[in-house]
């Protein structure tokens, strides 16, 4: 039988897997990702500055985004200032005609610059405790960053991704016409494992792999 076609999405929030496979060819599949396995101890500036936040309501996305997400990404920075930069809350209009346009939680790019450029190499959406229900829009995102990077002559292909609560992580990868979503969920409750996983994605970029 048919599949029967989806109502266009006007933007990367109204993307769901089936918007990727019906538009775009994309296949999300679950499958165990190798993120990397080497814990990294966090700084007492993260533990402290965590510990903190808790005294603040966490309702929406873009409290969790200021006070969970952030530094952790910031306390990645430190330790590599000149191995990524970090745009929060941008607006990415890459196609427009396909709908990938939009405003981008977190866009990771290669190098450290000041404004975004190629290559892009991973995008993060904070989101509500329904995780699963946002794979399309971070997928739609890493999928434009990918477009953008060929665009721009910079072969990085493979495109990683996350969807965030603030304290639960679930890791995509874009290989191909595949969406990756990985099978574990890593948490602020280790967040040596979880840094350790961050950590393994900005090296990823920095090997011969990507």
């Amino acid at each position: 039988m048919a599949m029967k076609p989806l109502k266009k999405p006007r933007s990367y929030s109204d993307f769901t897997s089936e918007h990727l496979y019906q538009m775009f060819g994309v296949e999300t599949i679950m499958q165990a990702l190798d993120l990397g396995n080497k814990p990294l101890a966090p700084s007492e500036w993260l533990l402290s500055t965590l510990e903190k936040s808790e005294i603040l309501p966490m309702i929406s996305e873009k409290a969790k985004s200021e006070l969970l997400i952030m530094p952790v990404i910031l306390e990645l920075a430190h330790r590599e200032p000149n191995k990524f930069s970090c745009f929060s809350g941008s607006t990415f209009d890459v196609d427009a005609a396909q709908s990938l346009k939009g405003r981008c939680d977190f866009l990771l790019t290669k190098q450290r610059v000041v404004r975004i450029s190629a290559p892009i190499i991973a995008v993060f959406e904070a989101k509500d405790d329904n995780i699963d229900h946002w794979y399309g829009q971070c997928g739609a995102e890493m999928l434009a960053a990918r477009i953008f990077n060929e665009e721009r002559n910079e072969p990085i292909t493979i495109i990683h991704g996350a969807v965030t609560n603030g304290r639960e992580w679930r890791f995509l990868r874009l290989e191909g016409a595949r969406l990756l979503i990985d099978t574990e969920i890593y948490s602020l409750s280790n967040l040596p494992k979880l840094l350790g996983v961050l950590q393994g994605l900005i090296d990823f970029y920095h090997t011969d792999n990507a």
